[in-house]
Parts: structure tokens; C-alpha cells; sequence
């Protein structure tokens, strides 16, 4: 089995990371937090647009390197647009796509722990109680059994910031697990 590739590791502590300050953002000020996220987001797609339409009109045009560089930036710019104008609108489908993302993420926990069985780690139960309790945090968020918004976006915080420390933890022991597995190969492999 080979090393987890760093980039992996960094994007994957960046993504908790990301969660724990959205759940302490969602739960600090549930009232005004939707729309700072989603002014945050708009602003992001916005500038994204922009980038993407300059480097179009920057790069010289080829037959052999056609590229929608254009129709993408004025389609990030668009949206980034839209959210900007309509945050009610995004905010009514913002708990279905972060409970998606957390639904998804769970599969990944999912997958580590299949990964510790497959290697006969005998603690493979914790990675998969942690990917249940994920995908348990994700499908609350979709069936949004909240009438409030101010009480959704507190549950939100709450949820998000389980998920983020989940994700490191998880990480953390699937990581030290395969660098075990690793050594005891490497040992094998040296006194034969």
C-alpha cells in the first residue's frame, strides 16, 4: 500500500478546517450568517468570472487549443451575480447542499474505514462510526426537519463543526494507521 500523497492530506484538513469556522460563523450569528456566505461565495464566483474572461482575452488564440474560457467566465460571473442579488434564494437551498457535501464526505470516511479492514486494522469501527454519525449530520441537514431558519443555521453550525473535527480526526488515525502498516512492512521486507 502506498502513502497518502500530501496535497490529499493538506486539502482534506483545509476542508475541516472550512467547516469548523462555517459552523462557529453559523452558530456566532445565525441571523446574518447565510447572507455573509452567501456575499462571501458571490463575490468568489464574481472574481472567478473576471478572472476567467481575462485570461481568455490574454491568451492568444489556436486551432488546437480551442478553449471556453469566455463562456465560463461569463457564466461564473452570472451566477456570482444572482447570488449577490438573490442570497434569500441560495439561502433556502444552502442546508440541501451542505448536507450533500457532508453526505459525500461521509462516503469518504466510508471508504477509509474499508480501506483499515483491508489492512486488518482493528480499529476500523471508530472510522466507521464516524462516517455514520456524518452521513446521519448530512441527511438531517437535506430533510431539514426545522422550521426556524435561525434554529437550521444553528443545527448547520453545530453539524459542520462535528463534521470538520470528525474529518481531522478520522484523518488523523487513517493516516497514522496506513504509516504503521507501511513500517511493519518496510521491517519484513529488510530482515528477509
Amino acid at each position: 500500500m502506498r502513502m497518502i500523497p500530501k496535497s490529499f492530506i493538506r486539502d482534506y484538513f483545509l476542508t475541516a478546517l472550512v467547516f469548523v469556522l462555517l459552523g462557529v460563523l453559523f452558530l456566532a450569528c445565525p441571523e446574518t450568517s447565510g447572507k455573509i456566505i452567501c456575499y462571501i461565495f458571490g463575490g468568489f464566483l464574481c472574481l472567478l468570472g473576471l478572472a476567467r474572461t481575462i485570461e481568455y482575452f490574454m491568451a492568444p488564440v489556436t486551432l488546437s487549443g480551442y478553449s471556453l474560457g469566455l463562456v465560463a467566465g461569463l457564466i461564473f460571473a452570472g451566477c456570482g451575480i444572482f447570488v449577490l442579488v438573490r442570497p434569500e434564494t441560495i439561502i433556502k437551498v444552502l442546508p440541501t447542499v451542505l448536507g450533500i457535501a457532508i453526505l459525500l464526505d461521509s462516503l469518504i470516511k466510508l471508504q477509509n474505514a474499508a480501506d483499515m479492514i483491508k489492512i486488518r486494522d482493528k480499529s476500523w469501527q471508530y472510522t466507521l462510526v464516524m462516517a455514520l454519525v456524518t452521513a446521519v449530520l448530512g441527511v438531517l441537514m437535506i430533510v431539514n426537519p426545522f422550521k426556524a431558519m435561525e434554529t437550521l443555521l444553528q443545527f448547520l453550525g453545530i453539524a459542520l463543526i462535528a463534521n470538520g473535527v470528525i474529518d481531522a480526526a478520522a484523518l488523523l488515525i487513517f493516516y497514522s494507521r496506513i504509516k504503521k502498516s507501511l513500517n511493519i512492512k518496510e521491517t519484513n521486507t529488510s530482515e528477509i
